[in-house]
């Protein structure tokens, strides 16, 4: 006989069933006496969730499978648990196996045994909602020896609001419903955590008695999917700011994370400069401190996720600086990278121990958040880079390229908005005279030197809110702000002269002596620019006729 054939006659003669569940909660197999057991033939539950299975071991099973399914993958480690009727078993592959058995249906004795072994709370609650089991899971959970629960009422335990929310959920299952749902839960010493719960009716010859309650803790799974959730609106908002968008990352990482302070840093050369600083403790960003002070120091050394969760006893951070000034015993950190090379760090601690170490899931989540803090960094810094080359293009785009002044167009634009405020102002038209001949006689470039040296001994007479122009060739336009034509007048007297005296130097080591002759005009309110611009061009026009070198008015 072979073994398939025996094992087969064991199970039909045992009255026993074995399921298989996956790691991703279906049934992907099933073997023996499921007829007698779930009222289904083994091929029929294949594919199912086993969420739908009645029995209140299988249940059991569901809940424990569902729990080490969130657990870190550990390949090849297998597990067990049994009590006689029933037992659950880890395979290497991921999956458990639940065995079911027909001796017994619900004995509060073996089932409370077997729960003691379980990962997952389970309780038993009568019908006046008291205790009458509990497995180790619950009590040390609420914190509560066994022999004080029993007998006691649920609503001992839970605050008045979660009582009140789960109190229709009760009724809900002593009615014979199957009962599962997601809620954040408080209890009386005011702890709160997100619950996954099924409640399964305990019936005694179709009459409801009670009801088992399996608790699974989801409040990590929870955090961190609002963690991911965060992150992803987050980094694609362009509502909120880069700073916005890292404070948020950092609050929320810190909530998952358990710890107090979350910090992003700026490495350059040996400083560590604070950037950004989630924490109740007195941290203010710019805050610099030496780099080999810090357990990032560490961290970069590494090139990777650095962490500690007592970093007293960590043979790594014995005697380092950072622990001997502010006791961090908490620490998880990340280095960041924009463009490719170190930009800086980002990191979690707290001064106080975690009581358990940081689960790969965890250490996932800070690359995330750290890839997060890239992402925003990165893109503010190819804002700015657009935003200095718009700055750059306009600038040019309003600029003489050979002086470096403003140009006609950008003229124009300052000319309106005093116009536009009712400004009072005074234009002159200034022209370098004789100008063809320093060009025909000493070429082009030393043309180009001769205009700038102008604009610059313009530039040392002017106010700095007077503005100096260059229209063309050799003209410069000059707009003086909350000046009259008279004032206006001396000052462009002070120009000529303050050029008149001046030479410049040659690179043959002669000197070149210029002279320059200027119209100036008044701005009449309400009169359009170009009124004003021509008053002062037929000035300038004026003084070149009589002889140059001289200011006229117009």
């Amino acid at each position: 006989m072979s073994q398939p054939d025996w094992w087969k006659e064991v199970l039909e003669l045992s009255h026993s069933a074995y399921l298989r569940i996956s790691r991703d909660q279906y049934i992907c197999d099933a073997v023996g006496d499921t007829q007698s057991l779930l009222g289904c033939e083994p091929d029929e539950l294949i594919g199912l969730a086993p969420g739908v299975l009645k029995d209140i071991r299988a249940q059991l099973g569901v809940a424990v499978s569902e729990n080490l399914a969130r657990r870190e993958a550990r390949p090849s480690e297998t597990w067990g648990y049994e009590d006689g009727t029933c037992g659950y078993y880890g395979l290497s592959d991921g999956s458990v196996v639940i065995k079911l058995t027909s001796s017994i249906q619900s004995d509060h004795g073996i089932v409370g045994r077997l729960a003691d072994k379980l990962p997952v709370m389970v309780t038993y609650v009568d019908r006046e909602g008291c205790y009458r089991l509990n497995n180790q899971a619950y009590v040390d959970f609420v914190g509560i020896s066994r022999e004080t629960l029993y007998g006691q009422p649920v609503s001992s335990v839970l605050d008045a609001d979660s009582y009140a929310k789960v109190l229709p959920r009760f009724q809900q299952v002593l009615s014979g419903q199957e009962v599962n749902y997601e809620d954040q839960i408080s209890l009386q010493d005011g702890r709160t955590s997100y619950f996954k719960v099924k409640y399964v009716p305990d019936l005694v010859e179709q009459a409801v008695v009670g009801f088992y309650a399996i608790i699974q803790d989801v409040s990590e799974d929870r955090a961190m999917i609002n963690l991911l959730r965060n992150i992803h609106s987050g980094v694609n908002r362009t509502d909120i700011s880069t700073s916005e968008i890292i404070d948020r990352l950092l609050q929320d990482a810190l909530s998952t994370l358990s710890l107090d302070i979350g910090l992003v840093s700026r490495i350059i050369d040996d400083k560590y400069i604070i950037k950004w600083a989630a924490s109740d403790v007195d941290i203010t960003p710019g805050e610099t401190f030496a780099l080999g002070n810090t357990y990032c120091r560490l961290m970069l050394d590494t090139h990777d996720i650095f962490h500690t969760i007592r970093a007293g006893q960590d043979a790594r951070i014995s005697g380092h600086p950072c622990y001997l000034q502010f006791g961090l015993e908490t620490y998880i950190g990340t280095p960041l990278y924009v463009g490719g090379v170190v930009w800086g760090t980002i990191n979690f601690s707290s001064p106080t121990p975690r009581r358990r170490d940081f689960t790969e899931v965890e250490i996932e989540l800070v690359r995330l958040v750290a890839d997060a803090v890239e992402r925003s960094i990165a893109h503010e810094n190819e804002v700015e880079q657009v935003r200095k080359e718009r700055d750059l293009m306009a600038q040019k785009a309003s600029q003489d390229h050979l002086t470096g002044l403003p140009n006609r167009s950008y003229l124009h634009q300052h000319v309106a908005e005093l116009i536009s405020r009712g400004e009072c102002f005074s234009v002159a038209v200034v022209d370098i005279d004789h100008f063809k001949q320093v060009n025909d006689t000493h070429g082009h470039d030393v043309g180009d030197t001769t205009i700038q040296w102008v604009s610059n001994r313009i530039s040392e007479c002017l106010r700095d809110n007077d503005m100096l122009a260059r229209v063309g060739g050799e003209e410069f336009v000059i707009v003086m702000q909350q000046t009259s034509l008279l004032v206006a007048e001396k000052v462009m007297e002070r120009i000529r002269h303050h050029i008149k005296i001046g030479t410049i130097a040659l690179l043959d080591g002669s000197e070149l002596s210029i002279t320059m002759s200027g119209g100036v005009s008044e701005h009449v309110e309400d009169a359009p620019f170009s009124d004003v611009l021509k008053r002062a061009d037929t000035a300038l026009y004026a003084a070149k006729h009589a002889g140059r070198d001289q200011i006229c008015t117009g």
